[in-house]
């Protein structure tokens, strides 16, 4: 049997190599924002961990991941120019991306404002006062990836 912490290692491994192989071939705005997202979710990674209790809280780390996902998400429309979605893209965003705009700038738009409020709720107390603030984070991701961003498929060999 493979212990707790080497299974993790090796899940991590197996991730970054999953990482790696969906920004293979992508170039430009595409490879722009997958580095993006991919800033986001380190992001959301050290806040979860500290929501969990996987890592002690520590608010100067919880505030700057927040600033990062804050500034991020006002990049977000700018990274989706019409025509850099599909395949040849080498892109997972939906044609819907381009089809609801208005709805798609507006999540984009609810991530900056939730990700604005966390950091507030981070400054005002290093309490779990926070964790509310974060899960709204989290559900403004959620929301978007589930409209705009087709499915990851598992790759077999």
């Amino acid at each position: 049997m493979i212990s707790k912490p080497l299974s993790l290692t090796l899940l991590g491994c197996a991730l970054s190599a999953t990482l790696a192989l969906a920004h293979e071939g992508a170039t430009g705005v595409v490879k722009e924002r997958m580095d993006l997202m991919e800033s986001q979710k380190d992001a959301m990674k050290v806040m979860g961990d500290m929501a969990k209790g996987k890592t002690k809280f520590d608010a100067a780390a919880a505030t700057k991941a927040a600033n990062d996902i804050h500034i991020t998400a006002k990049k977000i429309p700018d990274l989706f120019p019409k025509g850099s979605g599909g395949e040849e893209n080498k892109s997972d965003a939906l044609p819907a991306v381009w089809e609801k705009w208005d709805r798609f700038t507006g999540d984009a738009d609810n991530l900056a404002t939730a990700a604005d409020a966390l950091i507030k709720a981070l400054g005002d107390s290093a309490s779990e006062d926070w964790k509310p603030a974060f899960q709204k984070v989290g559900e403004a991701c959620k929301s978007c990836h589930e409209d705009f961003r087709a499915e990851k498929k598992e790759k077999h060999h």
